[in-house]
């Protein structure tokens, strides 16, 4: 009796317990991000200072200082959810965020319509959704799209940029992102003895959806107006700094995921073909069916690293390209064109062009460029004639069997001597050319942010009696001491049928605190080739960068560099104004 009178309490209690907690179980709400396992992009504001606020979500969301977001008013449902980013509400505030924790983050207020509130909704604009969806993608599936050995920076950032360019979508309407540094330099640079200053200016920017459109500006362009004062009239000294700074790309894109069209002028690659090289000018791509884009582009060929390079020179063709699938699976892009190219206005080539880029999640990737040059007899008395054929092609196979390691086999040729800048070849931007034939590659991912990488193979110029070895190796650290110091220390000697030698580098860079940067490139290269007289130097580029105040910074650069053709020492000092948020 005692235990069935026992049994009855707690089963009265019981009935009263779920009679209390039902009515609170069926109507609360799960966020659908939860439901999902996803992370949310929509935070709620917890305190808001004269100029900043705080949210309450850091790298637990896996937010990044310098992501952007926008500030509404509470949806009145009372629902913290993803749809708020597409209802449309007033922005109240546009953010940058400045500082993470786990689990909150301080935001910058850059342009604000309303009074700040705590318990406004702060919510990711598109490209910071776009960038922390592709972070996540990167880490589960550690895409390669392209593995080209020895570039100049780190892979891995290199080719998580050119996942973010070719997977550009938006699914909600366009929010800009208006961020931008420009500046005014003065400077100088003294050989042998003579003299001349240099006035200079430099943009920087990060402007995207302008004027509520799909147009974007992005880029870094830097360029000098020299002023002899003790060298010859008319002469002046193209500084290994000046040559660096031809090989970076600023332009107009237009790019909506609702239109069919594609548009791009500037200095800028063709989205489609890369192995093509910077072009200043313009491109034209139109979409034809879901998978197929066809288009034009023009313009004269500014980069120095390009294998045929002439600052003279201009190109125009026309392009079709296949795209189909995403990196996360299984993804191929196809690329076939047709060129012609003139040197101050004579012609020079006609010639097909093909790329050719296949990846299978993050375990293989394939890679391949090739230009196909019609016959042509030069114009000059005596000239030579050269045959139809292939005059360039660079090959790229890679596996990555597990997380920490990769192989590669490459495969290089030149018909004819490529015309880049050899200047350029210490600094590892020319590395993709230096080895000519068949060579291997492998890089190993080690503990504390550490990178090892190596090549090896053999060539053969119709000059040698044997074969002969290529060799690269290098060592980067991402972070030494966990204090964001990074350093890359690299060794590479080629033999290849424009020239043979071998060069060593070293790159350092390190943010000092959150408003002074430093950057030191430096090396020494000996080159044997029959196309330059400037065959072996040492130099040393730095460059501080401090931003003194809210809006505005200086910048100082210095180029030391002790050529067999050319010794001379560059200087600059520039003044900027910054806007769009403390970080850029």
């Amino acid at each position: 009796m005692r235990m069935a009178a026992a049994f009855e309490r707690a089963t009265a209690f019981l009935a009263c317990l779920i009679a209390a907690v039902l009515p609170t179980l069926a109507t609360a709400q799960v966020p659908a991000e939860v439901a999902q396992g996803k992370k949310t992009a929509v935070f709620r504001v917890k305190y808001v200072s004269e100029d900043s606020l705080y949210i309450d979500a850091g790298r637990n969301a896996d937010l990044q200082e310098g992501m952007k977001l926008s500030v509404v008013e509470p949806s009145p449902d009372g629902v913290v959810s993803d749809g708020v980013r597409y209802r449309g509400y007033p922005h109240v505030a546009e953010l940058n965020l400045v500082s993470v924790a786990d689990s909150s983050a301080v935001c910058e207020v850059i342009s604000a319509n309303g009074e700040l509130r705590v318990g406004q909704l702060a919510f990711l604009a598109p490209e910071s959704f776009e960038d922390r969806h592709l972070a996540e993608t990167a880490r589960e599936t550690q895409d390669y799209p392209i593995l080209v050995g020895f570039t100049s920076g780190d892979p891995v950032d290199q080719e998580l940029r050119a996942t973010k360019v070719e997977n550009a979508t938006l699914a909600e309407s366009p929010l800009g992102v208006m961020r931008a540094r420009f500046g005014f330099s003065y400077g100088g640079i003294r050989e042998a003895g003579m003299n001349s200053a240099q006035v200079g200016m430099m943009i920087d920017a990060d402007m995207t959806h302008i004027g509520g459109t799909y147009w974007n500006f992005n880029g870094y362009w830097r360029g000098y107006l020299n002023t002899s004062s003790s060298n010859p009239s008319g002469t002046g000294t193209q500084t290994l700094t000046d040559l660096i700074n031809r090989t970076y790309t600023i332009g107009f894109v237009y790019q909506n995921p609702y239109s069919a069209n594609t548009i791009g002028i500037g200095r800028l690659y063709l989205p489609w073909a890369p192995s093509l090289s910077t072009i200043d000018g313009g491109y034209y791509g139109r979409k034809v069916g879901a998978f197929t884009t066809v288009g034009a582009f023009a313009g004269s060929t500014p980069d120095p690293t390009s294998w045929s390079y002439n600052p003279d020179q201009q190109i125009a063709g026309t392009f079709a390209s296949y795209e189909r699938g995403d990196f996360s699976q299984f993804h191929v892009i196809s690329t076939a064109g047709l060129a012609t190219t003139w040197i101050s206005l004579s012609p020079a080539r006609h010639f097909a062009f093909f790329e050719n880029n296949l990846n299978w999640k993050r375990y293989f990737s394939f890679y391949n460029s090739m230009q196909v040059d019609a016959a042509r007899t030069s114009p000059l008395p005596g000239g030579g004639s050269n045959p139809t054929g292939i005059s360039q092609t660079y090959n790229s196979a890679h596996v990555r069997p597990v997380k920490l390691v990769t192989f590669g086999v490459n495969y290089n040729y030149f018909r004819q001597l490529p015309t880049f800048d050899p200047r350029l070849i210490g600094t590892g931007l020319l590395d993709s050319y230096l080895f000519s034939g068949l060579s291997g590659d492998v890089r190993f991912e080690l503990p504390k942010h550490i990178s090892v990488y190596g090549a090896l193979g053999k060539s053969k110029a119709t000059t040698d009696e044997k074969n002969s070895w290529n060799e690269a190796f290098g060592v980067s650290f991402a972070n030494i001491r966990h204090a964001g110091l990074f350093l890359d220390l690299h060794y590479t000697k080629f033999n290849s049928s424009f020239g043979s030698g071998s060069y060593e580098s070293v790159s350092l860079s390190k943010n000092l605190t959150d408003t002074l940067r430093f950057q030191l490139l430096g090396g020494s290269q000996k080159f044997t080739s029959a196309f330059t007289a400037n065959t072996n130097a040492k130099f040393v580029n730095a460059t501080l960068d401090w931003s003194f105040a809210r809006r505005y910074f200086v910048e100082g650069t210095y180029g030391w560099y002790d050529g067999s053709a050319m010794n001379y020492n560059q200087w600059s000092t520039m003044l900027g104004f910054r806007w769009g948020g403390l970080r850029k």
